[in-house]
């Protein structure tokens, strides 16, 4: 009953959520600090395995592919967590306000199927681990998938990071920034639109691979360049080479995929409200984290049935539609604890599956939105949960 409240997620107080929860299953309500307590004697790494369960469900029997690939995007970002006592000793304090009030961040990283919303890993950890290592510990956790393809944006465009993928046998699409690389200069100097070319360490990025242990003869990459409607030039690197399977269309379709993981990042902050944590200790940082990952990919599997509902169901309307998921959410949450600790598997599924093939919303084709290009230390955030 313990794990199973920590993975119904803390939105509200914990003691709101026991005096709510315990009752409707025949258990008496304990004080919060009994519960916090008992809590802290499950191992965080007991949500990762029971998350587990979910990945392998999701490997062998519901994956979506572009061209024979199952396609996965890696994206990092930050986590605001309270700044109590134990958790500014783990984590460190990031930043102070004029206040004096102190700012606890921590960093995660996905490695994330963008055509079917499921987080592969999830990882969490101090601000001091960058996000190109957190990348690369976590596909170490990955099954092997020789046919899949890791999209990866600018954050991750440069020569260690693509040597190491492609010496890993990953098939990859990463975007370049012209910024502070001169491969990716000379790339965009370059008359041709698409073109196989050999990329040359520089110094420094040799130096780098040695620091990390890695090796740094050059790499076989494709460059492809695609016209954005904003007028801006995307500098693509692949090492998908044949031109008869992969055009240069197709590389752009490929990357504009990997928004997919945005999204994931917005369902699990803004909507999920990850950041209002229960808890005041590292290790319930870490569980309530992973619950959440938990809570998402079982809202992905249980969407992912619902849809082929939704859509036999709307075959004949002008806009495709698909299952609403923070409704879907709600109601994964609402039924968790039950799904978890009564037996009823079945039963519950099949009523989830129905709540959530009724609530849809519809799919606007060619929906896009203007990038914020000021600097991220001046627009600040449109939500303090996001991004």
């Amino acid at each position: 009953m313990v794990a199973a409240s920590i993975l119904n997620l803390f939105k509200e107080s914990v003691e709101f959520n026991l005096a709510k929860l315990l009752p409707e299953f025949g258990e008496k309500v304990v004080t919060g600090s009994a519960f916090t307590q008992a809590r802290y004697k499950i191992n965080s790494g007991f949500f990762r395995d029971i998350n587990g369960l979910l990945t392998g469900t999701h490997r062998d029997h519901i994956q979506k592919t572009w061209k024979g690939h199952t396609l996965y995007a890696g994206d990092g970002s930050t986590v605001n967590l309270p700044p109590s006592a134990g958790i500014k000793s783990h984590f460190g304090i990031h930043s102070s306000n004029k206040f004096g009030v102190d700012r606890c961040l921590a960093r995660v990283v996905f490695i994330y199927n963008v055509l079917d919303d499921f987080v592969y890993t999830g990882a969490i950890s101090k601000m001091e681990k960058g996000e190109k290592t957190l990348l690369m510990e976590s596909l170490k956790e990955m099954p092997t998938d020789k046919e899949g393809i890791l999209i990866l944006d600018r954050g991750f465009g440069d020569f260690c990071t693509i040597k190491a993928l492609m010496d890993r046998q990953w098939k990859t699409c990463v975007r370049m920034s012209v910024e502070g690389s001169n491969f990716a200069k000379s790339a965009m100097e370059d008359e041709r639109g698409d073109f196989i070319t050999e990329w040359v360490p520089s110094e420094k990025s040799k130096e780098n691979s040695r620091k990390k242990g890695g090796e740094h003869s050059p790499v076989k990459v494709r460059v492809t360049k695609i016209m954005l409607d904003s007028g801006e030039t995307e500098l693509l690197i692949t090492n998908l080479y044949d031109r008869d399977i992969y055009s240069p269309e197709d590389i752009g379709e490929l990357y504009s995929l990997r928004w997919g993981v945005e999204e994931g990042f917005k369902n699990l902050k803004p909507k999920m409200k990850l950041e209002h944590f229960g808890c005041r200790k590292p290790e319930g940082i870490y569980q309530e984290f992973h619950a959440h990952i938990f809570c998402m990919n079982l809202v992905s599997l249980v969407g992912s049935i619902a849809n082929e509902t939704i859509q036999i169901k709307t075959a004949g309307r002008k806009l495709e539609y698909r299952y609403n998921w923070k409704n879907a959410y709600r109601f994964v949450r609402t039924r968790l604890v039950a799904f978890l600790t009564r037996g009823r598997t079945g039963e519950l599924l099949e009523l989830l599956y129905n709540e959530i093939s009724a609530s849809v919303i519809s799919i606007k084709p060619g929906r896009k939105f203007n990038r914020d290009m000021r600097k991220s230390s001046i627009k600040g955030r449109i939500t303090p949960n996001y991004k």
